[in-house]
């Protein structure tokens, strides 16, 4: 193994072990699919989940030191400081990270993400909200690729929403100058080996 490979393969189990640290308790998910979309305080958080306050804070530094969220903003309350955090859109990660990570806890956070995405679909859906812009997105694809055509397109939705990320962090920016109150936009990308086809089907 040359030293830019042990280097390269070193750098990827550390990010690995962080991913682990970082989604292996509740809050700290829920605590991520939150700031991932908004700015927010612990205490914030805690009124959400019905939770302890002193918990979600201690999750949330957690958080920070493994570069997964960022403090940007802290209001003097009563003598105590309340810090509002958001993310930092390290929640997307390669397929060479993620495969280290123990497949139980990669299961409850795609189950989560899937029920998160259903939640929202249907309460757009639901309030008419959906059609209301007419340049909103939604398709449905099925195909058969061979396992170059895969990674391809395993890479194309990574590219997707790596850029979809960098465009809210840009966006969150210009809001912090503006009183833009902002569109909360929805994004589900899912790609995924389809169960084989029955003689029913």
């Amino acid at each position: 193994m040359t030293k830019r490979e042990l280097c390269w393969e070193r750098k990827h189990v550390e990010l690995g072990r962080q991913l682990v640290q970082a989604l292996n308790h509740p809050i700290r998910v829920h605590a991520l699919h939150v700031l991932n979309k908004q700015m927010a305080s612990p205490k914030e958080i805690a009124q959400e989940i019905d939770e302890e306050i002193s918990l979600v804070s201690y999750h949330c530094k957690e958080l920070a030191k493994l570069d997964f969220v960022e403090i940007v903003r802290e209001v003097k309350r009563r003598g105590a400081t309340e810090h509002f955090y958001r993310g930092t859109g390290r929640t997307i990660f390669y397929a060479d990270e993620w495969v280290l990570v123990p497949e139980p806890i990669r299961a409850a956070v795609v189950g989560l993400e899937l029920a998160a995405t259903g939640r929202l679909l249907s309460a757009s859906l639901s309030t008419e909200v959906f059609e209301k812009r007419a340049d909103r997105h939604h398709s449905l694809q099925e195909y058969m690729v061979d396992e170059q055509g895969w990674a391809d397109a395993m890479k194309a939705l990574e590219v997707c929403m790596c850029r979809i990320i960098e465009i809210r962090q840009e966006s969150a920016e210009r809001r912090l100058t503006t009183d833009d109150p902002g569109i909360p936009l929805g994004v589900s990308l899912i790609g995924f080996e389809r169960a084989p086809a029955t003689a029913a089907d």
